[in-house]
This record gives structure tokens, sequence and C-alpha cells, in this order.
């Protein structure tokens, strides 16, 4: 199964009020973490999209293996990010099998979990595979080329949710417990330092 990954870090993080995705976390920044863990599945492509910080990130991250996708459009909200996104993975890689999105402020996300739900699918052939949490399907979400056209159609600040909602026939998902950790606060961010740290043993 020829996969791709879509890494979601367009917007301004507003209530953060930085660039919450450039953070450090562990030994680097909660977006290089990401980065790495994905690199570990060998996927296909993987596509980052910028849109607010596109300059900082750049600067910032090593970008030589990824494809990089620029969201003039950012400030119309996650949407428009995921149809940019999968618009330029699909026409340069039109033979993918599946894409996962991942947004970049989810620093638990771990090779493993990604490994589980590529497994899943190839099981049980469903055709949308997320990781659950606090009792919802969310991000990541392993999408099955047939949703391409659907992901490049969304619109608003909602994400690809409306897809998973208009097909939870087709959809499986695999628990993610961290999956609840997000960085949209300082507070949250703290939070997320001191899991880390117990984790660790710091």
């Amino acid at each position: 199964m020829k996969t791709g990954v879509i890494i979601l870090a367009a917007g301004a993080a507003s209530r953060m009020g930085q660039a919450k995705m450039l953070l450090p976390f562990g030994n680097c920044t909660i977006l290089e973490t990401l980065i790495d863990e994905v690199k570990t599945i060998k996927p296909y492509v993987i596509g980052l999209v910028t849109g607010c910080y596109h300059q900082l990130i750049t600067d910032r991250i090593d970008t030589h293996e990824l494809k990089i996708i620029f969201n003039e459009d950012w400030k119309e909200g996650m949407a428009s990010s995921i149809r940019k996104g999968v618009m330029a993975i699909n026409l340069e890689y039109p033979d993918l099998d599946a894409l996962f999105l991942l947004v970049s402020d989810q620093p638990f996300v771990s090779s493993a979990l990604l490994i589980q739900m590529i497994d899943l699918k190839e099981k049980s052939q469903n055709g949308i595979i997320a990781a659950k949490y606090a009792g919802i399907a969310g991000t990541p979400v392993l999408f099955d080329w047939q949703y391409f056209e659907s992901l490049k159609q969304l619109s608003g600040d909602k994400g690809a949710r409306a897809v998973l909602m208009a097909n939870t026939g087709d959809l499986a998902t695999v628990d993610f417990e961290k999956g609840i950790y997000d960085i949209d606060t300082p507070e949250a961010y703290k939070d997320i330092e001191d899991l880390y740290e117990n984790s660790h043993g710091n």
C-alpha cells in the first residue's frame, strides 16, 4: 500500500500567541519530533502544509525530505489547508493508495500508532482509520484514495470531521489516549511538558 502523509501546520495558533509547532519538545521541536516519527514508517511522500509561519518553519527545520505546500489561504481555516495539501499530493503522486492527515500540535503521535493504523486498514478493509480519544474519532486519520475527492471539497474550519461523520460505516478506530493532548494554550503546553518529563524519568 502506497501511503502518503500530510502534516497540517498552517494556522496562526492565536490562543498560543506564537508558532506552537516550533516550541521545544524533548530534544527538538514539536514539529521535528512529529516529522521524525513519520519518517520512521517510510511513507511514499511527506507533505507539510504551511501558512502563517511559513518562513519561520522553513528556516527552522530540515525540509529536504519534505514536500512544502504553502497555503496562502490559511486564514480560511483548516479545510483550506487540507484541500491544498490533498490536491498538491494527489497531483504529484496520483498512484497513492492512502493518505494520513496529521496536525502539528499533537506531540505524542508515534510511528507505532501510525503503523497500527496502517495494519488495521489492511486487515479491516475499512476506507477510513481514525485515532480515538475522549470518545471521539480524530486525528491522525488515514483515508483511502476513494476519499481524496471529498477532502478536496471541504470548507470552513472543521477539518476532515465532515468526511468521517458522513462515512461512519466505513470507519474503524485505533485507541490513542494521549491524543487528547494538543497545544492550544500556554497551560496546555506546560501540561504536555510535565507529562513528557515524567514519562522520561526527568
